[in-house]
């Protein structure tokens, strides 16, 4: 069966190696959206690019002194990305530009090679510390398997940003632990901003910590995606319904809410659909409560990440018993039912 995949690759734009024409020409354009999504509407823009404006960024919700990604239309620029008779660079992209006729090309050094089949959709092109980045959205139909020899089970927790258990072999990673480390120092620094007044270096420091939890979310989603695609396993992953619904206390729910679930979700499913892996979402409703190993739930917990059956004797680590029954249940099982009778 085929399904439409999309996914965005970052190319770093190499600026070093533009003539100074070229690299005015790119920071003029990049300067003239700013001006024109803060308000300043008699700027040299590229008229395809002063449209985007309103279809890609909020009017009503617009962050003073903020910067926002440049929105290119996929029918501006060029799609032939591959230049192989070029000593400059491998990749090479058209970037249009209000101040040069058909717009300008630029060398480009992508984080991972761009399929030849894969369509460009409308893409950005963002400024970090003086640097520029192409964000490229490219789509393509891929063939999703309908046939698996295993399944692995995702369970997002409070001390590990995921953890994953691949059945039938019970394989265990822990994924993430350090996300909560980067959190908390940013939110200091963010604290201590603020108390200052310093409002533009807290924004900074914000979309700082943005990418440095991003980066990793996509890290823990490629790992679990590739050990997938090396067991020909499918994904399941919890529902996430009720993981912030404010009823676990003061603590808990300071600590859930440092884990970003939603987004480590949303990477491991649009990841896994470019690589044709079905992931399967399924209710988490007394996973994280019930024995993995013989489906009592009757249980008592010691300390803190530890899973005690009071039946079985199961003594292990609750996030993988949590991802162990949500593998279960993705299989259509019972939980209730004894692992030993999966088959």
């Amino acid at each position: 069966m085929q399904q439409t995949a999309r996914k965005t690759v970052v190319a770093k734009i190499l600026t070093d190696r533009l003539t100074n024409k070229k690299r005015e020409a790119i920071e003029r354009e990049y300067d003239a959206f700013q001006r024109y999504v803060h308000g300043e509407k008699d700027v040299e823009l590229y008229s395809a690019t002063k449209q985007q404006v309103g279809r890609k960024i909020d009017q009503d919700n617009l962050r003073g002194g903020h910067e926002y990604p440049w929105h290119i239309r996929n029918d501006t620029f060029d799609t032939d990305l591959r230049r192989d008779d070029n000593d400059v660079a491998d990749w090479w992209l058209k970037v249009p530009v209000a101040t040069v006729y058909g717009g300008v090309n630029v060398p480009i050094k992508p984080h991972e090679d761009i399929p030849e089949d894969a369509e460009l959709c409308d893409s950005k092109i963002v400024r970090d510390e003086g640097e520029f980045y192409a964000h490229l959205s490219i789509e393509q139909q891929v063939e999703v398997s309908d046939s698996y020899s295993g399944v692995i089970g995702v369970d997002f927790g409070v001390r590990w940003a995921a953890t994953s258990v691949a059945l039938p072999s019970r394989n265990t990673s822990f994924y993430g632990e350090e996300i909560r480390r980067v959190r908390r120092h940013y939110g200091e620094l963010r604290t201590r901003l603020q108390e200052k007044g310093a409002y533009r270096a807290l924004q900074q420091v914000k979309d700082k910590e943005r990418r440095v939890v991003e980066d990793r979310l996509h890290k823990i989603s490629r790992s679990i995606v590739e050990e997938a695609k090396e067991r020909n396993a499918f994904i399941v992953v919890g529902d996430l319904e009720g993981i912030d619904d404010g009823d676990k206390g003061a603590e808990m729910n300071r600590r859930l809410s440092g884990m970003p679930h939603y987004k480590l979700k949303q990477f491991i499913e649009y990841k896994s659909r470019w690589e044709g892996v079905a992931v399967v979402e399924v209710d988490e409703y007394m996973t994280s409560q019930t024995c993995c190993r013989c489906g009592n739930q009757e249980t008592a917990r010691e300390g803190q990440g530890r899973f005690l059956c009071d039946e079985c004797g199961l003594d292990d680590n609750a996030d993988k018993n949590g991802a162990t029954s949500i593998a279960k249940r993705g299989l259509g099982k019972s939980i209730e039912r004894p692992l030993s009778s999966l088959g």
